[in-house]
């Protein structure tokens, strides 16, 4: 449906969100002296230069997955990078899951959507930062460069503030549906890039998993992660991530945050149930 320059369809959105920004902000007041001044600066580093270091991160991630596609890029001239826009402490990244174009590009545009909040919730958590978000399809229609407004973004933003609870990136359903849509439609066909297509959804598919409650929620720890990583990862980012939320749960307790606390050995629980896979072991603590 159009409306002047404005389009209605499908778009696949990930709205993700930091955690706890807010409250350092509130603690902050004009520096009076040298130290305050260093005591805001560290606030200012950790806060506002930290949501610009993940923006950098994002982009970082759908430029280098652009350059490792040089294969699929002779089928369509069309990017094969998704839309991102960052608001506050906030990020937004966005896929047109257009019927027209090439029948290529969004499902690898899901792909690298999807692989770069992988990259991104890890980076976080390592840096002792919680992120929380949702993903899902919904209708949309884009409004400005890397913009889109509809039922798309609510849907993602609901499950981020209503589902995810704690900091974990769940899945909605549409989503899940697109992607047993395509991949039901593909993988009947014995075109090659019809096989391209099927193997990208089901790559996908394996970057979802099942939580502990039920929800599905995009697995950054999971068996595709690992194969995607260095082994430096392990050390540099899995085993910082999962210490914090062992501290982040120790501290809750201590506080009597009885309802933090569960959330937090879900999360626990996630970690562990995938630290073989990065070759770590559990703690006893």
């Amino acid at each position: 449906m159009k409306n002047g320059n404005y389009t209605l369809g499908h778009h696949l959105v990930a709205f993700l969100d930091v955690l706890g920004q807010r409250d350092e902000f509130r603690g902050l007041k004009k520096p009076t002296n040298a130290h305050e001044e260093a005591e805001v600066k560290e606030v200012l580093r950790q806060t506002a230069g930290f949501v610009v270091e993940l923006r950098a991160i994002f982009q970082k991630q759908f430029k280098a997955f652009e350059a490792g596609m040089l294969s699929m890029q002779r089928h369509t001239k069309e990017p094969l990078r998704p839309s991102f826009t960052g608001f506050s402490d906030s990020f937004v990244t966005s896929v047109p899951l257009r019927e027209e174009g090439h029948e290529l590009v969004p499902v690898v545009n899901v792909f690298s959507a999807l692989s770069a909040a992988c990259v991104v919730m890890l980076t976080a958590l390592a840096s002792k930062h919680p992120l929380r978000g949702g993903i899902d399809v919904g209708l949309a229609t884009e409004i400005g460069p890397d913009e889109i407004y509809g039922t798309a973004l609510e849907r993602a933003y609901l499950l981020e503030c209503r589902v995810a609870k704690y900091p974990r990136l769940v899945i909605g359903d549409e989503l899940w549906r697109y992607l047993n849509a395509a991949l039901t439609h593909f993988e009947s066909q014995t075109r090659p890039v019809a096989k391209a297509i099927t193997a990208i959804v089901q790559r996908t598919m394996k970057l979802i998993a099942t939580d502990g409650d039920g929800n599905r929620i995009l697995d950054y720890l999971g068996a595709v992660v690992v194969e995607h990583s260095v082994p430096e990862h392990a050390a540099q980012m899995v085993k910082p991530a999962y210490e914090f939320v062992i501290a982040e749960q120790k501290r809750l307790t201590s506080e009597g945050t009885s309802e933090l606390v569960a959330r937090y050995g879900l999360l626990r629980g996630y970690f562990e149930s995938r630290l073989p896979l990065w070759g770590l072991g559990v703690s006893q603590s």
